[in-house]
């Protein structure tokens, strides 16, 4: 795929995923519900829109690396299967825990964003440059940071 083509692909996906779940986070994130469950360790509101701006834009830019490979194998379709759940996965953790607060369904899918994640690394070694996977790294480290709040969030949801 050509370079232009394989970025607007990426970038497309990764702009509707980013945007898509916004409205039932930006007034969850002010509610009485979510400031009783938030732990101690959650970085501030406006941290996370920047986070994932960022992170959203390196995933976009590893997918366009993965869209240019010029032969596209069983491993390479693996790798697109990979991320097209990964993303999904992320869609749907914003609507379980914001939208549904169904807490306990959003570990459950943050766990299977880690462990998609930790495919995608690997995958990613497998058939693109070091510095691809070392982009996708903050990623890994920003969503099991993200299991632990959703984990702590459910524990004080037990705890009450």
């Amino acid at each position: 795929m050509e370079t232009w083509a394989a970025y607007a692909w990426a970038f497309g996906i990764v702009i509707t995923v980013m945007f898509f779940p916004q409205q039932s986070m930006r007034t969850a994130v002010n509610s009485a519900w979510y400031k009783n469950i938030r732990p101690a360790a959650t970085p501030p509101n406006y941290v996370f829109p920047i986070v994932w701006t960022i992170l959203y834009y390196l995933i976009g830019v590893a997918l366009a690396q993965t869209l240019q490979l010029p032969k596209w194998t069983d491993t390479v379709t693996t790798l697109l299967y990979v991320y097209g759940f990964n993303l999904i996965c992320n869609v749907l953790w914003s609507f379980a825990y914001f939208g549904s607060r169904d807490v306990a369904l959003a570990l459950v899918i943050l766990a299977a964003i880690v462990i998609s994640t930790a495919l995608l690394l690997y995958y990613t070694y497998l058939l693109l440059p070091l510095w691809v996977v070392g982009i996708l790294v903050p990623y890994q480290l920003w969503v099991i940071f993200a299991l632990y709040l959703n984990a702590a969030s459910l524990y004080k949801i037990k705890k009450n």
